[in-house]
């Protein structure tokens, strides 16, 4: 069983509304996992100055290559997310409540935040390890309509894992630019990044390249991770086989291996939420993407969004005019959505 430990946590910077805290502790589902990947994590966190007995709380899920603890690292001619969160809960736009900045990386950059065969039980360490820590060490309410959660990118789509499971605590999910729809936005990277995987033996040649800086100069260093990342997470426990895998794709041809990148699209929310409709009873998600998603997103979110209303689970929509770069905004907006959930906690 993990042992929890709280500390509090210097910023360079002042907040006025907030402590900021780390909960650390060694993660058992962890342990052993394929990369060998730390298992020793530590969450930042927000808590509320004040003397509420109880708080609602929000998780914050980071999008991929990117960390919790980056959120609270200061930016040049800008606020960071913390600031900003910060800001807003003195004005009284953004209710106040515990923020958790959940700590999820792996070597190939991002888990998911789902148990899998090539990252480990990451699943498990949120749902079975951190929420436990957090209910352990910190006043949190227990109605889930005050557990919230939120993340763009890879961290809307584990915003939408993490509410539709069975188990979850959450009542409120906000989803901005999630992967989806994996044919128009995951199929176009893996056939972008295919030349450059044909070059590889396996993992551990590339691995080895990137550690001696050949790999990183070039143009299509963040696309082959990203696709290297991704089979990590959503290839079956078949495909690997000496530190290599068997690709959704011919990596000559294109064609796509059916039955291989049938076991993908089983992670595609598209495909996973139809089949959770019992878990997502009471719960509420609101949606938000670019029009012009580099990564096709809005054509997932959309999906999305029609399949919330077939299976009646409340829901809210919103296209703003942008893509997929600097999300950051679209969380603030979120956050002061949440004001309206959550009234008697703002101010």
């Amino acid at each position: 069983m993990a042992k929890f430990c709280m500390d509090s946590h210097k910023l360079p910077y002042n907040l006025k509304a907030f402590e900021s805290c780390v909960l650390h502790f060694e993660s058992q589902a962890l342990k052993g996992n394929p990369l060998n990947d730390p298992v020793n994590r530590q969450n930042y966190l927000l808590i509320p100055k004040g003397r509420k007995s109880q708080w609602p709380i929000v998780f914050h899920l980071s999008g991929y290559f990117s960390t919790g603890y980056q959120s609270f690292d200061v930016k040049t001619l800008q606020k960071n997310i913390v600031q900003q969160i910060d800001e807003l809960t003195e004005k009284g736009e953004c209710p106040r409540a515990i923020h958790v900045f959940v700590e999820a990386t792996t070597y190939w950059g991002g888990s998911q935040f789902i148990n899998s065969h090539g990252c480990g039980q990451y699943g498990d360490y949120l749902y079975k390890e951190l929420i436990k820590g957090v209910t352990t060490k910190l006043p949190v309410l227990s109605d889930q309509k005050f557990w919230a959660i939120m993340g763009a990118s890879s961290g809307g789509y584990g915003a939408l894992q993490w509410i539709s499971q069975k188990q979850s605590p959450f009542g409120l999910a906000y989803v901005v630019s999630p992967d989806s729809y994996f044919d128009a936005s995951l199929l176009p990277e893996l056939l972008r990044s295919a030349p450059e995987i044909a070059k590889y033996k396996n993992f551990s040649q590339i691995k080895s390249l990137i550690a001696s800086g050949e790999i990183q100069d070039k143009r299509s260093f963040f696309p082959l991770v990203n696709v290297i990342a991704m089979a990590h997470c959503y290839a079956p426990k078949t495909s690997f086989s000496k530190d290599f895998l068997m690709w959704p794709i011919d990596l000559y041809s294109g064609v796509v291996d059916k039955k291989i990148w049938g076991s993908w699209l089983l992670h595609d929310p598209i495909h996973f939420l139809l089949k959770r409709k019992a878990h997502l009873v009471g719960k509420e998600i609101h949606l938000d993407v670019g029009k012009y998603d580099e990564y096709h997103l809005q054509f997932g979110t959309r999906q999305i969004a029609a399949l919330l209303k077939q299976l009646k689970v409340k829901h809210s929509y919103n296209e703003f005019s942008g893509a997929h770069r600097g999300l950051t905004g679209r969380r603030v907006q979120c956050l002061k959505g949440l004001s309206k959930k959550w009234r008697s906690y703002v101010g």
